[in-house]
């Protein structure tokens, strides 16, 4: 099977460090490909560095059929592009927020999710109700850093990490913590153990899922809501 992941920002040290945990996990017959959206904000910390990024990940997942890949994941906590990607694709696209979400719920009866900045919190909170799993939603909690400054500084991220989430466990009620950004994609496993909580790693959640679903020939409906896009003159673009 082949899988392509797109780190929906331009950020190549980020793309690296993606790279580099997924090659960990992935089954020795996947075929891992991960690229980033090349004229892309460096990271997508707004709405507006969110509509940015969807042209150059689109230019991506068509790619990605075209050379015959059998999923696309998109590999931002945002999940931008994620409706317009499965319209634009007849293969599996997965975004790592909504399939994490969903995780969650099965693993326990509460999660938290942490997102880097605080004015992302809204916006985490739309997305639940969106993909309608807010009933679990314990809390939405900020870390008070960048994006850049996940990725790039992991000893402040998991202090910062390990702090938050002691307070979404002991004030909110969370049974399971999300870490809402791709920069800190790697990170889970340590944070579990030294929190004795289930952790998620949305990109790693994700991969693993996407390769059991190829395996199993699943992919998104076209009937309706992801139905491909038609061109003025009334044919299938």
């Amino acid at each position: 099977m082949k899988i392509v992941v797109i780190n929906p920002n331009s950020s190549k040290e980020m793309t690296e460090s993606i790279r580099e945990s997924l090659e960990r996990v992935r089954r020795p017959e996947t075929v891992l490909e991960v690229c980033c959206g090349e004229g892309a904000p460096s990271a997508i910390e707004s709405a507006t560095d969110m509509a940015m990024s969807v042209p150059p990940l689109l230019e991506k997942v068509r790619w990605a059929e075209a050379e015959g890949y059998d999923a696309a994941i998109i590999a931002c906590f945002s999940d931008p592009g994620l409706e317009p990607a499965r319209e634009a694709a007849n293969i599996l696209v997965l975004g790592i927020e909504q399939t994490t979400l969903a995780v969650a719920t099965m693993l326990g009866h509460t999660y938290s999710i942490l997102t880097p900045l605080s004015t992302r919190i809204p916006s985490k909170e739309q997305d639940v109700r969106r993909f309608r799993l807010d009933p679990a939603c314990a809390s939405v909690r900020a870390l008070d850093l960048s994006v850049a400054q996940t990725e790039a500084d992991p000893g402040l991220t998991k202090r910062r990490v390990k702090d938050v989430s002691r307070l979404a466990i002991e004030q909110d009620g969370a049974e399971v913590i999300i870490l809402g950004c791709a920069g800190m994609v790697g990170y889970a496993d340590e944070l579990e153990r030294e929190l004795g909580i289930v952790v998620l790693d949305p990109t790693t959640v994700t991969f693993k899922l996407a390769e059991a679903m190829t395996e199993t020939g699943v992919r998104h409906s076209k009937r309706a809501l992801y139905a491909s896009p038609r061109s003025r003159g009334g044919e299938a673009a």
